[in-house]
């Protein structure tokens, strides 16, 4: 027996009375949009909680267990660190820097590949929307990459050799002035 519904898109289609149980008997939000979507009533995650709100049920999120993590705190001194286990030579800083811009390199690339199972997530209709937090993380990785290597100096610089080459002026090196 339908209901008379809320107004929505979802109850609109006949569709509310279904939804609210498949809530109610624990199928997942992201199942639910599914079966929507399978009827020809695609809506938001947004769209989908507005409606339980109507109906008083409860928008079921992931369970956080907090109370099974033990976090337990890491021994940090800055002031007593043992280079000889990372095989940074100190007394050669081209090669530290090297190092620090593969481990920077390398970070990034972990975010990325994190960044893009999420995005195909959400293509293949798993996920309804990418996490803010994975696209900070990308974001705050790419600006590390950036700092420790000067990328975007780089391609700024190169960018800028282009324009003048294509003004039909000649670059040459070092401290010598722009000719014709």
């Amino acid at each position: 027996m339908d209901s008379l519904g809320c107004g929505c898109k979802v109850c609109k289609q006949g569709l509310g009375d279904s939804v609210n149980e498949m809530i109610k008997n624990q199928i997942e939000p992201i199942a639910v949009l599914r079966f929507l979507d399978s009827k020809g009533c695609k809506v938001s995650d947004k769209l989908l909680r507005k409606h339980l709100t109507a109906f008083s049920i409860h928008y079921p999120e992931k369970e956080r267990d907090f109370d099974k993590i033990v976090l337990e705190p890491v021994p940090n001194n800055l002031t007593n660190i043992n280079f000889d286990e990372y095989k940074i030579d100190l007394s050669n800083p081209e090669i530290t820097l090297e190092l620090l811009q593969r481990i920077t390199l390398k970070v990034f690339l972990n975010q990325s590949r994190i960044t893009l199972q999420a995005q195909q997530k959400v293509i293949d209709g798993i996920a309804p929307d990418m996490p803010k937090e994975t696209l900070r993380n990308h974001a705050l990785a790419l600006d590390m990459l950036d700092k420790c290597t000067g990328l975007s100096q780089i391609v700024n610089q190169q960018q800028a050799i282009k324009t003048v080459e294509a003004m039909g002026l000649e670059i040459t090196p070092g401290l010598q002035n722009v000719q014709n």
